[in-house]
């Protein structure tokens, strides 16, 4: 599959170029502004889970919003099968607005419900405008459309293939009726659907102003170029990194429904100035919700790519025009009829998102300019908690916990990962604060703070998560829909040796005595300080009842490290220990680093690093064979490691490998555990933790998590 072709486009003086494209950037801006002001859901006003566009007449981007780039790869797909069914049956005329959330249609999952509208002057079509948003309840199963027990797609809600909602400026009311009557938040979904369409009219009158400005040719040329000339930035970035081919893999480790390991794997080839990420060795589709179709496998792609290879470059279809992904139907990340995929975007798209990104950063971090923008990856994995009920307003409430998204940022080589930052694929993820949540729904915040240990520790550690306890207040009961995977494993991977971030953890205790502890006085932070029946779970929660007395804890993953943790500033893990994002016991584990009273013991850190060190030379070798060192110029393929004369070698000196070898075969090897992995981590039972370390030196290298029967992976190599 590749993106559609490049379109020609007729010269524009450079001044009018740039007046014309940052007003188009002006409008899909505006555009985002009406549908957070319009819309119903706490997920598209507080946590920005949207999007908006301007879209070439074939459905190619021109502009995007700043939030959800997944929807970089659906919109397309959206607006082209509007055109295959419309243009010749129906028509696509002035004031038409079309509706779907078919995820075999180019949305993401039934709650992602898009709206587009042709952009027509004198009868020609110039263009699209677009908008999406996550409502609250689309019908299905279960209350919030996200159903764990479906086994096919008809039983996750209303599905809507491309509709006419509005025709020629009249809003059909039959259909209108019909979308509400599915959900049982009726009032918010329809805030929503007038939200889309206020959104874009006022994108589309935005540009028809602009035609009238600079007229109808000016414009189109404008969209066209902005896209050629992001093709031709991304296509000479390509041209400056090293050929090869790198390799990178993560698990489901739940079909949402039951414990099992599930495989997502990627090879990318980099190819002259083209990226081809193959995914056919990824597991078949499963009779549940975490399957996305080749919508979502679009956007995890784009999402990873967009950040990493494009930071600086504008964002549209022509970065994705030297992207090619290929992955036979059928797959986990390629679903076909009637597979369901209701986590779609919390599952098989944010897995794409996880080993596309770890692939990418692998390329990027070959090459000198690029290096700083690769990534270890943040926020391994989405937990979901929708709640509803009656409210302690007495009225019905439905709505997400908007502090699931909060995991840590994955480290660079230049930086500790971010705090609290989420996944890198919304722009603009921000989270309510407690009395925003109190304020919203009938819970009672018993802690909020960093959950120590949780980023992966490297010479540039992940970045922290977040840890909080609520307990159910003025109301008889919640009901909540829980969706996680990544519980009994780290999904947030570190890269270079770093290691991987925590895995979720969640305990719920039930009848307890919080409300009168409280009463009394008496401090109350989480379940450690309650009695009561206790589940610790290690699989996806699911669908579950919370009650007066019920407790629930829970924290999410933190980010990936980068590089070898005793390559760390002790100064700076001492100075983590004081603000919470360490313990004193994984500073000394993980990063070696003593601490006396608060302070670095620089003779005994000294030492004991050189003792860990040391026992790394020890590990077993798969081939056991001596080189003589190599000398030339360097290319920087690692944290540590290089490439030199035609052979892998640590920044030590010593020589590991031919290049054309995997180099891995060559170096100390040895199995981890969840300890070592990480304070905060678990590890399935069938998975292994390989670290590869310098026989010479004793520096960690790499840390691959695999299930036992898969092969360890090439990382990486170049033509």
């Amino acid at each position: 599959m590749t993106a559609s072709a490049t379109t020609v486009a007729a010269p524009v003086d450079p001044i009018t170029y740039e007046v014309v494209r940052h007003r188009l950037l002006a409008v899909v801006a505006q555009q985002s502004a009406v549908l957070k002001n319009v819309s119903g859901s706490p997920l598209v006003f507080e946590a920005n889970d949207c999007n908006t566009g301007v879209y070439l007449p074939d459905g190619q981007i021109a502009a995007m919003g700043p939030h959800i780039v997944f929807h970089s790869g659906s919109m397309e797909l959206v607006v082209g099968n509007i055109i295959e069914q419309f243009e010749n049956d129906g028509g696509i005329d002035e004031g038409d607005i079309f509706i779907t959330n078919d995820p075999y249609s180019g949305a993401l999952h039934l709650p992602d419900v898009t709206m587009v509208e042709p952009v027509i002057v004198d009868g020609e079509r110039i263009g699209w405008v677009g908008s999406c948003c996550h409502v609250l309840d689309i019908g299905g199963m279960t209350p919030s459309s996200w159903c764990p027990d479906a086994t096919e797609n008809v039983q996750e809600g209303l599905i809507l293939p491309p509709t006419k909602l509005v025709e020629r400026g009249r809003t059909r009311s039959d259909v209108w009726n019909l979308i509400l009557s599915a959900s049982r938040l009726a009032p918010n979904l329809g805030l929503d659907l007038k939200a889309m369409i206020a959104a874009n009219t006022h994108a589309r009158k935005g540009m028809l102003r602009l035609v009238d400005r600079y007229g109808v040719d000016v414009v189109k040329a404008v969209m066209a170029t902005m896209l050629d000339k992001s093709e031709t930035a991304t296509r000479e970035r390509l041209r400056a990194l090293p050929d090869g081919v790198f390799q990178a893999r993560n698990y489901f480790d739940t079909d949402g429904k039951n414990p099992g390991l599930h495989r997502v794997e990627v090879e990318l080839t980099k190819r002259d100035d083209t990226l081809v990420f193959d995914y056919s060795k990824s597991a078949e589709q499963v009779p549940s919700i975490v399957n996305c179709t080749i919508a979502g496998l679009r956007g995890g792609v784009f999402a990873s790519v967009l950040p990493v290879i494009a930071p600086d470059i504008p964002w549209n279809s022509g970065v994705m025009r030297a992207i090619e992904i290929e992955a036979p139907e059928g797959l986990i990340v390629n679903c076909a009829k009637p597979a369901p995929c209701g986590s779609a975007t919390v599952g098989g798209a944010y897995m794409v998102k996880n080993t596309a990104h770890a692939a990418v950063s692998t390329l990027a971090g070959t090459d000198d300019v690029s290096r700083s923008d690769a990534m270890a990856e943040s926020t391994g994995a989405i937990q979901v908690l929708h709640i509803g009920g009656v409210n302690q307003y007495g009225v019905g409430f439905g709505g997400a916990l908007t502090e699931a998204l909060c995991g840590g940022g994955g480290a660079t080589p230049e930086a500790d990962g971010a705090d609290f930052v989420g996944p890198h694929e919304i722009l603009s993820y921000q989270f309510n604060n407690v009395e925003g949540e109190e304020v919203a729904f009938p819970l009672l915040w018993l802690r909020r703070e960093f959950n120590t240990d949780s980023g992966g520790a490297g010479r540039r550690h992940g970045g922290t998560s977040l840890s909080a306890a609520w307990t159910v207040h003025d109301a008889g009961f919640v009901h909540g829909v829980h969706m996680a995977h990544s519980m009994s494993m780290p999904a947030s991977t570190g890269l270079h040796g770093g290691l991987p971030g925590s895995t979720h953890a969640v305990t719920v205790v039930r009848g307890t005595d919080v409300n009168e502890a409280l009463a009394a006085g008496r401090a109350v932070t989480g379940s450690a300080d309650l009695e009561g029946e206790v589940t610790v779970f290690d699989t996806n929660p699911g669908e579950q009842m919370f009650f007066p007395g019920d407790v629930m804890d829970w924290s999410f993953h933190g980010g990936g490290g980068w590089g070898d943790a005793l390559d760390a500033d002790p100064e700076g893990i001492a100075a983590d220990v004081r603000e919470g994002r360490v313990s004193e016991a994984g500073a000394l584990r993980h990063y070696g680093v003593v601490l006396a009273d608060g302070e670095v013991d620089e003779a005994a850190t000294t030492a004991t690093r050189a003792d860990l060190r040391r026992r790394r030379t020890e590990w077993n070798r798969t081939v056991v064979e001596e080189f003589a060192p190599v000398s030339g110029e360097a290319r920087v393929v690692g944290d540590k490691l290089r490439i030199v004369a035609d052979h892998f070698a640590c920044e030590c000196g010593r020589t590991l490998s031919p290049a054309g070898a995997d180099w891995k075969q060559y170096a100390g090897r040895t199995a981890l555990t969840a300890d070592q992995l990480g304070e905060k981590v678990r590890l399935h039972a069938d998975l292994v933790a390989d670290a590869y370390a310098c026989p010479g030196c004793g520096g960690l290298l790499c840390v691959e998590i695999r299930r036992r029967d898969d092969e360890p992976l090439r990382a990486i190599a170049l033509a």
